[in-house]
């Protein structure tokens, strides 16, 4: 019995330990599962928010893209088809700062890609809120692909149109600039925006011609640098058709990042700036006399003598001591025998060929940048006066220029235009004096350029006329004397008048060489004269062999 009992209790046991053991297994089975669902869980969630970020990021970049491809702008280049704009296919980079795992460690990443960019900057972006936010624009291949190699999360890249200037700070007023949708804000961007952004539009052809407007652009920037100025303006123009072949005003600016640029340099000086540009408004003066004939070239006037208008003296820079006659007073520059001629003449016919020359009203150019000029609220015979040589009258550069083209081709005011001229689009042109006025002014102002004070303009080899210019600047008090605007208008050939140039400098400086002045006849004319050395035979213009034409009043050489 008692060995029975035995085997029972030893059955019982092990039956127990069975028990134990089996409960084991199923406890470590059921962890397992346990386990094993909760790794399926995680892994099916991350695949869930991967699918999430990649599904989402193709979907933008897909949708964006769809929408620029549709925006396009035709290309902008010059009157021989060399490249100013066009726009290219850039990448855009952009980050969703929710999936951002670190923020400072992709920041630091992504400025050893950018090195114009800051570690600070980007990290600043990149904290920023928002489901998609700019870290940077205009992407070249290679960054693009740089970036992706860096396998951060939370960055995508969208495809974006740029408009791209290669020709950089060159003819950067003229061409102007867009902003990030390609709609013009700047010159001919802004001109033409009609024309430049309709569907499959043809090329814009400019009048510039780029080969003049970097020989004018040089040969300013030396001048600008030499004699210490603030700003310069150098414009080139055809005279008979009106088109600018060349338009600088410096300081310029690169329109790939005028973002970068100060306003200043932003500011076309050669078609917004209104100056007191002095006595080379007397070629303007001498026209409307002869034109309307209240002297001639032989009558002399007593500009050795005071000369007093109301409570004000008219006074010369180059006083004479005996009467002259016209050509020696514009030669000289003599403010007094052209306020005679002018008082002569009177306020009404003078306000009338101001006004046909477009000198009472904003140029009628395409560009937007084109500033009114300033004039007298009351025209009284001070003003008369005054105006005659280029004070109380204020105008830019540009309505300057084509006034004194308007005397040099024949007698016809034509506005100035950016666009190439053809069969659709002629010069507009009306008659402001007789074509014997017109060569008489040739004649005026060539002897100006031999015998008077543009000597300094003179190129061997071309027949160049002009005049100079040098005005004190406006102040509170009057006119400071010691803050100058020098200009020198100049056009050549003389045989044949074709082209105009005019350089103008506001506040140049005495450098060696110029025996303390910084007057027109020692900065402005010079540069005019290395332009037309550079340009004319660009534009066709031979150089002469031997001795060039002389104007009749210079006592030799033939007249025409």
């Amino acid at each position: 019995m008692s060995e029975f009992n035995e085997a029972v209790t030893h059955a019982r046991r092990h039956v127990q330990v069975a028990d134990s053991e089996f409960a084991a297994v199923s406890e470590g089975r059921i962890r397992i599962r346990i386990g094993a669902a909760i790794f399926l869980f995680a892994l099916t969630v991350a695949i869930l928010r991967l699918a999430e970020v990649s599904l989402l990021t193709h979907s933008t970049e897909t949708k964006y893209y769809s929408s620029v491809d549709a925006v396009s702008r035709a290309n902008i280049v010059d009157r021989q088809g060399d490249l100013l704009a066009t726009t290219l296919e850039t990448y855009a980079l952009y980050a969703r700062s929710k999936y951002i795992w670190n923020s400072e460690e992709t920041a630091s990443e992504l400025a050893s890609v950018f090195p114009d960019m800051s570690e600070a900057e980007i990290l600043r972006r990149l904290k920023r809120k928002g489901d998609q936010v700019l870290i940077k624009r205009g992407l070249t291949p290679k960054e693009k692909q740089s970036v992706f190699l860096l396998g951060q999360p939370g960055l995508l890249f969208q495809t974006e149109p740029q408009r791209v200037y290669p020709r950089g700070s060159l003819a950067s007023h003229i061409v102007g600039f867009t902003d990030v949708d390609l709609k013009g804000l700047a010159g001919a961007e802004r001109a033409f925006e009609t024309e430049l952004a309709q569907d499959n539009a043809p090329a814009m052809t400019l009048s510039v011609d780029l080969r003049v407007q970097h020989a004018a652009s040089d040969e300013l920037q030396k001048s600008l640098d030499h004699f210490s100025a603030d700003t310069a303006a150098a414009i080139v123009m055809n005279i008979h058709s009106g088109e600018i072949l060349a338009m600088a005003s410096l300081p310029n600016f690169d329109p790939n990042r005028p973002g970068t640029s100060s306003p200043q340099n932003l500011y076309n000086h050669a078609s917004m700036s209104t100056y007191e540009l002095g006595s080379v408004f007397k070629p303007i003066t001498m026209a409307m006399v002869l034109e309307e004939g209240v002297t001639d070239l032989t009558e002399k006037f007593p500009v050795q003598k005071p000369l007093k208008v109301r409570d004000k003296y008219i006074r010369d820079d180059h006083p004479s001591g005996k009467p002259m006659a016209m050509p020696e007073i514009l030669a000289q520059s003599s403010n007094r025998g052209t306020a005679m001629m002018a008082n002569r003449l009177g306020g009404e016919r003078q306000q009338h060929y101001l006004k046909e020359l477009g000198l009472m009203d904003r140029v009628p150019v395409e560009l937007v940048e084109s500033a009114a000029p300033q004039v007298q609220s009351e025209w009284q015979d001070i003003t008369t006066v005054t105006v005659s040589y280029g004070h109380g009258i204020s105008v830019t550069p540009l309505a300057l220029t084509a006034a004194i083209g308007a005397l040099l081709n024949g007698g016809e005011y034509v506005a100035p235009t950016l666009r190439k001229r053809d069969t659709v689009n002629p010069a507009q042109k009306r008659r402001v004096i007789s074509q014997k006025t017109s060569e008489t002014m040739q004649d005026l102002m060539r002897y100006v350029a031999t015998n008077g004070t543009g000597r300094n303009a003179r190129v061997k080899g071309y027949s160049v006329m002009g005049k100079t210019g040098t005005a004190d600047k406006p102040s509170k008090d009057g006119y400071d004397e010691r803050r100058l605007v020098s200009s020198f208008i100049a056009a050549f050939p003389y045989e044949d008048p074709q082209y105009v140039v005019f350089v103008t400098f506001d506040e140049p400086k005495a450098v060696e060489g110029t025996y303390g002045y910084a007057t027109a006849g020692w900065n402005a004319a010079p540069t005019a004269g290395r332009i037309i050395e550079r340009i004319a035979p660009m534009l066709g213009v031979k150089r002469q062999v031997g001795p060039v034409a002389q104007s009749p009043f210079s006592g030799r050489g033939a007249p025409r």
